[in-house]
């Protein structure tokens, strides 16, 4: 059966509605217990990930891998792999703080082996260089707390040899009154002051502004 990208929307309002009765009266978890929550739960990775929007993103990483000769890539984040069914990438390998989402993604590629998935414990990541380019697809934003947010951007760019790509919000927006778990960032900012050895090469607005306000932001390490 197919669901329709209006479908999808739907069943992800039920099932955030469902979450939020479920813990409206529990205060916010934090972002990794969250994320393991919602998985558990039967969630998933978000409107971001599935229909035209995860179109979208696969369109622009595709050409990116294809015209840089990419051959490996990591991505710190992976969700429930639903984007990655969308990406033509030759050597995968998926970061995701939740193990119930990790263990979705294994099952679900299980017969591809170019495809790794791996649960994401920032106290024991080794800082060593796993993929030529590093992706963070909708994921800064979900990142609420100032250390989780820092150790994760740091991680980012250890991640890769040659390239970093950002899709995110760049702005301090506050969210609407009830979402706990997103939190608006001006990442480049941060990026700027905090990351030295890489350049910002380009920016790719969002195709479909009214429906996120997340753009592509491309970073390549100097030589």
């Amino acid at each position: 059966m197919v669901i329709s990208t209006r479908g999808h929307s739907m069943l992800n309002r039920i099932r955030r509605a469902i979450f939020r009765i479920r813990h409206k009266n529990s205060p916010f978890p934090g972002s990794a217990e969250y994320w393991e929550r919602r998985y558990r739960g039967g969630g998933n990775s978000g409107v971001g990930s599935y229909g035209g929007l995860a179109e979208f993103k696969a369109e622009i990483i595709n050409a990116f891998v294809a015209e840089n000769r990419i051959d490996t890539v990591v991505e710190l984040g992976c969700g429930d792999g639903n984007q990655l069914g969308l990406m033509d990438v030759p050597q995968y390998t998926g970061y995701d703080i939740s193990k119930t989402a990790v263990d979705k993604c294994a099952k679900m590629y299980a017969a591809d082996s170019s495809k790794n998935f791996i649960h994401y414990l920032p106290d024991q990541y080794d800082g060593e260089t796993k993929a030529q380019l590093s992706l963070s697809l909708d994921i800064i934003f979900h990142l609420v707390e100032d250390v989780v947010f820092e150790t994760y951007m740091y991680h980012l760019f250890q991640l890769a040899s040659d390239w970093v790509i950002v899709y995110s919000s760049n702005s301090e927006d506050p969210q609407e009154d009830g979402i706990e778990h997103c939190r608006n960032r001006k990442f480049v900012d941060w990026i700027d002051a905090n990351i030295t050895g890489w350049e910002f090469v380009n920016k790719i607005e969002n195709r479909y502004p009214e429906r996120s306000i997340s753009d592509f932001y491309f970073y390549k390490k100097l030589a």
